[in-house]
């Protein structure tokens, strides 16, 4: 086949720019005729999933044609995850997005992740069938929810609860920062979402909230209002955390916080990620004006996927 799979570098980032821009164009052509276009990914944005870790995002290269795809893997704690992979219309079918995945997913056991999957569009048959032949298996859909802010008002947070935020307690930053490894942990064994706000402080991509009751930390959320898409205005929230026994009003002042966060950037809307078994969550969204926006199956290589196992709120997106 002429076709090595290598460690990306940076020189890289415009080809994997091209071909990202290639393949969704080919996706919306023949898949999505309503949506008019996707704007390419920033440079940023991929240099952000670059960052995410050095040794884990790969690109495929023919000898001829030069790159031709891309993986990029994300480790939180003992959870490790692959994308976004990316390989050229032309290239597809023919077994290089196999060795991609199959590199990605080796290369997260490799760093000791004990949880390690994907996210991909359920109504994508043939990525469905290529991650089912590697031995990925379906673990349930993830709820995409959006809001409108038009018009956006701030709601009060109950009385014992208070919101800050890690741009503006920079004194305090490390116990922050132990405190989102000490929530996630209580949420699943060994997950650690400390960086992914670390990658979102270092990049501006937005902030993160922290929810304080009685003097102590008891939640956190992660919220970009800068989108890795060029053009693409919106906030998107990448991970919400809640210890368990805390019951709803904890997550629905988090969403509070997090709008208002969304707001002020001038954003026209947020997204929330919301695991479809966590019928509270779901409820929460739903009274507070939300839609379903898109749904993701999160499909599994080995372990848990978070989705159907733990208690508090653990929501994210293994989506890049």
């Amino acid at each position: 086949m002429g076709v090595v799979i290598r460690k990306m570098m940076v020189e890289d980032i415009e080809d994997i720019k091209r071909i990202d821009s290639i393949s969704w164009e080919e996706l919306i052509r023949r898949m999505y005729p309503e949506i008019p276009r996707i704007t390419p990914r920033t440079e940023s944005g991929i240099l952000s999933y670059l960052h995410s870790d050095p040794d884990g995002a790969v690109a495929a290269v023919d000898e001829h044609a030069g790159v031709i795809g891309s993986s990029f893997s994300h480790i939180w704690g003992r959870t490790g995850w692959v994308g976004p992979l990316t390989v050229l219309p032309s290239y597809q079918g023919i077994g290089v997005g196999k060795e991609l995945l199959k590199h990605s997913l080796r290369h997260l056991e490799d760093r000791g992740c004990s949880d390690i999957g994907l996210e991909t569009m359920p109504e994508q048959a043939a990525n469905i069938g290529l991650y089912l032949k590697v031995g990925l298996r379906p673990e349930g859909l993830v709820v995409v929810m959006g809001k409108s802010l038009e018009g956006h008002k701030s709601s009060p947070s109950p009385a014992k609860l208070s919101f800050e935020r890690l741009s503006e307690h920079g004194s305090t930053e490390r116990h922050m920062l132990a405190s989102v490894k000490e929530i996630s942990r209580s949420l699943s064994a060994g997950l650690d979402y400390t960086a992914e706000v670390e990658l979102t402080k270092k990049f501006s991509f937005g902030d993160t909230l922290f929810a304080k009751m009685d003097g102590k930390y008891c939640g956190f959320c992660t919220v970009h209002t800068v989108m890795r898409r060029e053009e693409m205005r919106g906030s998107a929230v990448r991970c919400i955390g809640i210890r368990p026994g805390l019951g709803d009003a904890v997550l629905e002042a988090m969403l509070a916080s997090a709008e208002d966060l969304a707001a002020e950037a001038n954003t026209p809307e947020i997204l929330v990620p919301i695991p479809a078994n966590r019928r509270h969550a779901l409820d929460a969204s739903l009274s507070r004006g939300y839609r379903v926006v898109q749904t993701l199956e999160r499909m599994m290589w080995m372990g848990s996927s978070g989705i159907t196992t733990g208690t508090g709120d653990n929501l994210c997106s293994w989506s890049g």
